[in-house]
């Protein structure tokens, strides 16, 4: 039986937190379970662009700092390391603003720059992979996910985070050969036996609903969770969204392969049990509804129910990181103005995820805004 803690943290006070977190640990095992004195110890968060920590788009500094102690307290070494969009036009500028370099600084410890450190190649189900070398090379690796929503695969958690470490643009090269969200899903699933992260504490103190993970709205969710299980730590996270069982493909495909544990009645909870935690009123994303469209109705269903990323021109500042990150180049700049083809698009939410300035938003069709 896998066991998924919960600690509830009204908010980011440095000494709450610190707090919450070893409480969060030590409901399972305690860091020293998971971390031995001397080891290469990485900390992989959710940065998924330039954003400041205020927007609830990225894992909190404070959470990671507190890790951070944690680790350092059991005698590891930490390493700190993801692969934002925009990193291969610089990371430090991501670095400075989601608040990581200065828990860094603070706490001595190493920021790992993907796209610089290299990559080594690992295969599964006939698939290539160049995953980050520091994520192969630590002795331990530890995810620290956002509590999300996404409108692409419904919900980011374990799982989806540690796509971050496959290094540069091969992240985009799979949106656009597997623009099926399912499908797409089994890459996720691929990668994260691959890591096989050791431990799991997710940040849903700020969390995000509607249409995530960018731009969705924010929600005051309280919560830290932790596991030594990311499926199940998904499963529980998901199902406190309002998310049923088996409708989150990473989940259900991870559990399919022996990942994990996705069955409510069969995981853990030590400090009472998900109806305790689930939001009943939380906002999911308008495409789930997509789902429960019989597959030989999608194509009429889709003429009227849709989400598609669109431009707010006051907000735009011509960057171009949209564009140059779009997978199916459905994007083109015109006079320094990023033009949709939707024609092209397969609202894999690349742009959405990557425009720092928050200018490309999601658009809902008239009957999406009816029913969402």
């Amino acid at each position: 039986m896998s066991t998924v803690s919960i600690v509830r943290c009204s908010d980011y006070d440095r000494s709450r937190v610190f707090q919450s977190v070893h409480e969060a640990l030590d409901a399972i095992g305690g860091i020293s379970e998971y971390v031995k004195r001397g080891q290469k110890v990485l900390l992989k968060p959710n940065m998924l662009s330039a954003k400041a920590p205020k927007r609830g788009i990225t894992t909190h500094p404070v959470v990671l700092e507190a890790m951070v102690r944690e680790v350092q307290q059991a005698g590891g070494i930490v390493w700190i390391g993801d692969s934002p969009s925009g990193a291969l036009k610089g990371v430090k500028r991501c670095w400075e603003n989601t608040g990581f370099l200065e828990v860094a600084e603070k706490t001595n410890s190493k920021l790992i720059n993907f796209e610089a450190e290299g990559s080594r190649v690992r295969e599964k189900n006939g698939r290539k992979y160049h995953i980050a070398k520091a994520v192969l090379e630590a002795d331990v690796v530890i995810n620290l996910p956002k509590f999300k929503t996404h409108g692409f695969t419904l919900y980011t958690g374990a799982i989806k985070n540690l796509y971050g470490t496959l290094p540069g643009f091969q992240k985009a090269s799979y949106h656009k050969k597997l623009p099926q969200p399912h499908k797409f899903s089994q890459v996720l699933v691929d990668i994260y036996s691959l890591v096989k992260a050791r431990l799991h504490v997710m940040d849903g103190i700020l969390g995000m609903e509607g249409n995530g993970p960018a731009t969705g709205d924010l929600r005051e969710v309280k919560l830290l969770l932790a596991s030594k299980d990311g499926v199940a730590l998904d499963a529980v996270a998901s199902a406190i969204m309002g998310f049923k069982t088996g409708e989150v493909d990473a989940v259900r495909l991870a559990e399919a392969e022996g990942l994990g544990e996705a069955k409510l009645e069969q995981i853990k909870i030590p400090q009472g049990n998900i109806a305790d935690y689930a939001i009943p009123d939380f906002h999911l994303p308008s495409n789930r509804l997509m789902k429960f469209v019989p597959s030989f109705l999608v194509k009429w269903v889709g003429r009227f129910l849709w989400v598609r990323p669109k431009v707010d021109d006051s907000k735009c500042t011509g960057c171009a990181i949209c564009a140059n990150g779009c997978p199916v180049s459905a994007i083109e700049m015109i006079n320094k103005h990023p033009v949709m083809d939707y024609s092209k698009c397969i609202n894999c939410l690349c742009c959405n995820e990557s425009c720092p300035e928050e200018a490309v938003y999601q658009e809902l069709s008239w009957l999406a805004r009816r029913i969402s």
